[in-house]
C-alpha cells in the first residue's frame, strides 16, 4: 500500500510538472495556484513563465542528518589549512588526500582559492571541497570581476554560461593539483561515489567544478553527490537547466535570509540573467537539529528562499549553518562541542 501511495505521488508530480511545461513552452503562462495554463489575462497571484520553475520534487529525498552529520563536516573542513583535523574530530574514516592553494587574484598577493581531495573506504566516498572567501580584498575583486566579465560558456555538453571569474578561479585549483589528484584517487578507487560540496564562494566553486568533471568525462553524474551551501547564481537559464536534469542528486541550502540568494540576477555587460539549479533547499530557522525546512519544488523566483524581503536579510545568517558558526568552527577543528559556535 505504502509502496503504491508513492508511485501515485510521483506520478501526479509528473503530469502536473509535465502539464506545467507544456503549458510555458507554448508560450503561455502557468497559475501554481489553481493548476491552469492561460494567457497574460489569467488572474493568477504567482505565474510560472520557465520550464525549470515548474513544480517537480528531486529526484532523491532530502536527508537533513547526511547533509548535518557528513556534508557539513566536509565543506566546514576546507576552512582548517589541514582539513584532517575536521575528519579526526567527526568523521575519522574520513582521510584527507591533499590540499591546493592557488593565488586567484591579479591585485592581492594573499587572496588565495582552496579546495581539497578525501577519500574514505568504509563510506566507499571520494569528496573534493572548497573554501569560501576569506576577507573583504577577496569578496571585492571576485564581485568586481564577475559584473565585469560575466558569463561565458566552457563546455561541449551545454550551450549554458558561468561567471567566468568562478570559471577561472576554479581552473587554477584544478590545474594547480587538483586534477592530478583526483585523478589518481578514482584510479585507486573506481567504483566510489564522488561529493562535490562548499560553501560561499566554495559552493560556486563546487558548481564549477561538478560541471567541468562531467564535460570531460571523468566521472558520470549518476555517480556524484553535488551539495551546496550558501550558494550565490553564477549561471544563466541555460546552465541551471543542464545542471537540473544532468545531476539526479543535487541540493543547494539557504539559511533563512542569507544574502546571497538576493543578490542582483542580472548582468548587463553580457545581457544575462542569472538563474539557480533545482533543488534549492530552504530553512527559514536556526537549522538546529529537528527544524522544519522546505524543499523546493520550483528552481528560482518568489519561491522558497525567494519569499525573503531583500531589504530584510541578514549576513550572519550566511556564516551560520546548521546552527554552526561555519568559519569559525572549521578554523577550530571541528571539536565536539558545537554548542560553543552556536547561532547569538
Amino acid at each position: 500500500m505504502h509502496i503504491n501511495l508513492l508511485l501515485l505521488v510521483s506520478c501526479f508530480s509528473f503530469v502536473f510538472s509535465d502539464s506545467c511545461s507544456n503549458c510555458v513552452n507554448s508560450g503561455k503562462l502557468w497559475c501554481l495556484q489553481n493548476s491552469q495554463c492561460g494567457d497574460t489575462t489569467l488572474a493568477c497571484n504567482t505565474s510560472i513563465t520557465v520550464p525549470l520553475n515548474c513544480p517537480s520534487p528531486p529526484q532523491y529525498g532530502y536527508d537533513d542528518e547526511f547533509m548535518r552529520s557528513e556534508i557539513m563536516v566536509l565543506t566546514t573542513a576546507a576552512q582548517n589549512e589541514n582539513p584532517q583535523l575536521c575528519f579526526n574530530n567527526q568523521i575519522p574514516t574520513m582521510k584527507l588526500y591533499k590540499v591546493t592553494t592557488a593565488n586567484c587574484s591579479t591585485v592581492y598577493n594573499d587572496v588565495t582559492c582552496v579546495g581539497y581531495t578525501a577519500y574514505d573506504t568504509k563510506r566507499k566516498v571520494i569528496s573534493i571541497s572548497f573554501k569560501g572567501a576569506h576577507g573583504q580584498d577577496q569578496i571585492k575583486e571576485m564581485t568586481d570581476n564577475c559584473v565585469k566579465y560575466g558569463l561565458e560558456s566552457y563546455y561541449t555538453v551545454t550551450n549554458g554560461m558561468i561567471f567566468k571569474c568562478i570559471q577561472d578561479s576554479f581552473m587554477l585549483i584544478w590545474n594547480g593539483g587538483m586534477q592530478a589528484d583526483l585523478r589518481y584517487l578514482k584510479y585507486k578507487y573506481p567504483s566510489f561515489e564522488l561529493w562535490v560540496n562548499g560553501h560561499s564562494l566554495g559552493s560556486s566553486l563546487a558548481w564549477a567544478a561538478s560541471a567541468w568533471i562531467v564535460n570531460i568525462g571523468l566521472y558520470k553524474p549518476d555517480d556524484m553527490k553535488v551539495v551546496v551551501m550558501g550558494s550565490m547564481r553564477i549561471s544563466d537559464y541555460n546552465f541551471a537547466a543542464w545542471h537540473t536534469q544532468t545531476f539526479s542528486y543535487n541540493f543547494h541550502i539557504l539559511h533563512r535570509s542569507d544574502p546571497v540568494a538576493h543578490t542582483p540576477t542580472f548582468v548587463a555587460s553580457t545581457n544575462t540573467t542569472l538563474f539557480y539549479p533545482k533543488t534549492e533547499v530552504w530553512y527559514n530557522n536556526y537549522m538546529n537539529q529537528g527544524d522544519p525546512y522546505q524543499v523546493c519544488q520550483e528552481a528560482d523566483g518568489p519561491f522558497c528562499s525567494g519569499s525573503v524581503d531583500p531589504k530584510a536579510t541578514q549576513y550572519i545568517d550566511h556564516l551560520y549553518y546548521f546552527n554552526i558558526d561555519l568559519p569559525g568552527w572549521g578554523h577550530a577543528g571541528c571539536p565536539m562541542n558545537i554548542s560553543a559556535y552556536a547561532q547569538p
